[in-house]
């Protein structure tokens, strides 16, 4: 138990962060020993198109890394469940992560209650093969539709034991919430969160234009307390880095958030 009563987790970093570091075979090699280096033991990764999965497993063995997850974009999960289902046993995964609901559906109450179908659809695809389904949200899903907002729907539409969920702490407190409290909508839905931080840059020009920013864990204004807390009460059981735009040097930021997150109690 850490110091904020999370229960024995796992830090992991989405390789996202470092995008721009990964673009070849040695660049990856280079990035993942820095990652390595610094603690991670867990990467949210893709395959990239210059490597085969099972060369990916290997490479990631090299440095004692291990990948969380594939990844499938929704519109393909259904066709390609069975390849994701060998993909995922070269890399020592039983998760899928996808990305978001097409532009498409999100216009109307009916277009997020017809991707909730589509869900339940993609997931019980998954489970055939052995993979549990997990959806990653932004802030968009938070809107309103009167009574109801679109995450609402997608929770209380789908199968509570075949659609899981991934939030970000970041985009909960973008949606207007408080991450400590929003977070217990996913009790029993979320093993992963992505975390980052909600910084406020110093005001220039009109005062309704708040500037904010993507920062390291634990040096921006959210109240992580309160979310390892809560966390480790719903269930997750992985904090997984992900800073989608990085001021200054990456892996410096990544660092600190290693170690913010060691120490709130993560990674024990």
């Amino acid at each position: 138990m850490g110091k904020t009563g999370v229960q024995t987790s796992e830090i992991g970093i989405q390789m996202y962060t470092v995008r721009d570091f990964i673009k070849t075979r040695e660049g990856l090699e280079d990035t993942l020993k820095k990652l390595a280096d610094t603690g991670y033991r867990n990467v949210q990764i893709s395959v990239p198109p210059f490597m085969t999965v099972n060369e990916l497993a290997d490479m990631l063995r090299v440095y004692g890394l291990k990948a969380d997850s594939v990844f499938c974009t929704t519109s393909e999960i259904t066709a390609k469940a069975a390849r994701l289902a060998e993909d995922a046993a070269a890399l020592g995964t039983k998760v899928l992560r996808t990305d978001s609901i097409p532009a498409a559906y999100r216009k109307t109450a009916d277009g997020y209650r017809r991707f909730a179908e589509m869900m339940n659809e993609q997931a019980a695809a998954l489970k055939a093969v052995g993979l549990k389904y997990m959806y990653h949200f932004h802030a968009f899903e938070f809107v309103s539709f009167g009574d109801v907002r679109g995450i609402d729907i997608m929770l209380n539409d789908t199968d509570k034991n075949t659609v899981w969920f991934q939030p970000d702490v970041f985009w909960l407190a973008s949606a207007g919430t408080e991450p400590s409290h929003s977070l217990r909508m996913f009790e029993g839905r979320a093993e992963y969160i992505h975390v980052k931080d909600y910084a406020i840059r110093q005001l220039e020009g009109v005062i309704e234009n708040v500037p904010f920013y993507f920062a390291a864990v634990g040096t921006g204004n959210m109240n992580w307390p309160g979310i390892m807390k809560t966390a480790g009460e719903i269930g997750v059981r992985r904090y997984v880095v992900e800073q989608d735009k990085c001021d200054g040097d990456v892996f410096e930021a990544v660092r600190v958030s290693y170690n913010s997150l060691v120490n709130m109690g993560a990674g024990k």
